[in-house]
């Protein structure tokens, strides 16, 4: 659907980006187009009860996040079944869910693939009946790198990259139980991502047969990995071959129920949920219209 009226939800902590350019940039292309916009700052107070708020007021058709997959999350609830869409302009450090749909983080060119408003219906995962997962969400290793990488206080790719090293370092084993299927199994993983979309951020594959529309997530569970293995298994993820890897195996679900043996943190889209003992999953078909590339 292309758009006539667009609210931009800017979020200003996001990556290194100049929101002063970023208005610029968006009142020369809006009104190239002949577009009408307003602009909505988020501040990290009550951000969702103001934008929804401000959408009762302005009707726009379409929602656009600038920011990261935290700032599209927090969108995307606001849309669920909704006739409005939701647009991206990735200015995280990651932008999973914006690599995923080929949105390129020139701000330019994302902006005019907004203009064009080519759209999709995509999935969504609900989780514990409280969040949504848009991209991929995990327990264990890699929600423990994402806490590392906050704490540290910095952003950009190679602080990401020092995180994750860091992180190997203290990787653990945990036990869990479940449920999907209609069946149990009870397994012993370094992680279980909960996977709509098929990469990372930065490129990794972990999921290679996802599709953001086929009413189903992956379960992807990672066994525990020798240090001496753990070069080849990254190899595989970044050309997308983790199915060939013994220590990967990866389930196409409707809906699952994991239980932790000792509680584990959980991440969503690349945002911290708490530690959790227990976690239900569930397909929401079709739930969301987002402006894509693909």
């Amino acid at each position: 659907m292309q758009p006539k009226k667009l609210l931009f939800i800017i979020n200003p902590k996001s990556g290194n980006n100049d929101k002063s350019t970023l208005e610029k940039q968006i009142s020369r292309v809006c009104d190239k187009n002949k577009k009408e916009y307003a602009l909505f700052y988020t501040t990290g107070e009550n951000d969702k009860e103001k934008i929804e708020e401000k959408q009762d007021e302005y009707q726009a058709d379409t929602l656009v996040a600038c920011g990261g997959d935290g700032t599209v999350n927090m969108i995307a609830q606001l849309l669920l079944n909704s006739p409005a869409q939701l647009g991206i302009i990735p200015l995280g450090s990651a932008n999973g869910l914006a690599y995923e749909l080929d949105i390129e983080e020139d701000v330019e060119e994302s902006l005019e693939l907004l203009m064009i408003g080519n759209s999709i219906s995509m999935d969504v995962i609900q989780i514990n009946d409280e969040f949504i997962c848009l991209h991929l969400s995990d327990l264990g290793f890699n929600a423990k790198m994402i806490k590392d990488f906050e704490e540290s206080g910095e952003r950009g790719m190679l602080s990401y990259a020092k995180s994750f090293f860091g992180s190997l370092m203290e990787k653990k084993t945990n036990e869990f139980r479940i449920e999907f299927n209609g069946s149990e199994k009870t397994v012993k993983a370094e992680m279980i991502v909960m996977a709509n979309a098929s990469s990372y951020g930065t490129g990794a594959v972990i999921n290679p047969e996802s599709k953001l529309d086929d009413g189903t997530f992956e379960l992807v569970i990672f066994k525990p990995i020798p240090l001496k293995d753990l070069l080849s298994l990254t190899l595989e993820s970044f050309l997308g071959d983790i199915k060939s890897s013994p220590y990967v195996e990866i389930y196409k679900v409707e809906k699952a129920k994991i239980y932790c043996k000792e509680a584990e943190l959980l991440q969503i889209d690349g945002e911290l949920k708490g530690v959790n003992q227990e976690i239900k999953a569930e397909i929401l078909q079709g739930a969301l219209r987002v402006i894509s590339q693909k």
